[in-house]
């Protein structure tokens, strides 16, 4: 009787764990596309935090000289109860003189402004966040000074729509690009 209460203990002492699921989420953009997926979630908060790494898949060459200054998205959200092209912010990055830029991207009543933020190193977690305030954008950047982008003066409040990753600007992918995220928000 002893022995066959031994051998379940002694099988649930020397079993194997679960594997722990990987909490990021690969984004793949596919080489000639602009983005992998499209779809409507909306932002809850008036703040956006997450965690990316990007891969040696975000090294690439413009197929035309001047494209390799476009700006590619990372993360954001419409604002004002408009379309992103009319208000937005959200985090760009780009593969320029062998590193990886991150900026503040903003459209505010239809103009595109951009920020320089930092740099960030390929394989390594970095942490993001995008704050609203009444009358500004607030870019969070892991060791990096925040920036402060302003928002549009008359912004009506409503529907935040998300933002996700896309390559362009005038080109396409030229590879596969991978980009892991780990919503936090």
């Amino acid at each position: 009787m002893k022995k066959l209460l031994i051998i379940p203990i002694l099988a649930g002492l020397f079993s194997c764990e679960p594997a722990m699921e990987d909490p990021y989420k690969n984004f793949i953009i596919p080489e000639g596309k602009h983005a992998n997926i499209w779809k409507l979630q909306s932002l809850q908060s008036k703040t956006l935090s997450f965690s990316a790494i990007f891969d040696q898949s975000a090294i690439y060459e413009a197929a035309t000289k001047e494209n390799q200054h476009d700006i590619h998205k990372l993360m954001g959200f419409s604002d004002c109860n408009s379309m992103h092209h009319e208000n937005s912010a959200r985090f760009g990055w780009r593969w320029l003189d062998g590193k990886l830029e991150i900026h503040a991207y903003v459209y505010v009543d239809g103009e595109r402004i951009t920020q320089y933020i930092g740099d960030v190193e390929l394989n390594q977690p970095t942490d993001y966040e995008l704050q609203i305030t009444d009358d500004h954008y607030v870019f969070y950047l892991q060791g990096h000074n925040p920036v402060r982008m302003t928002r549009e003066a008359l912004c009506s409040k409503g529907l935040y729509y998300m933002l996700f990753p896309y390559f362009g600007g005038n080109e396409v992918a030229p590879h596969d690009i991978l980009i892991q995220i780990l919503n936090k928000y």
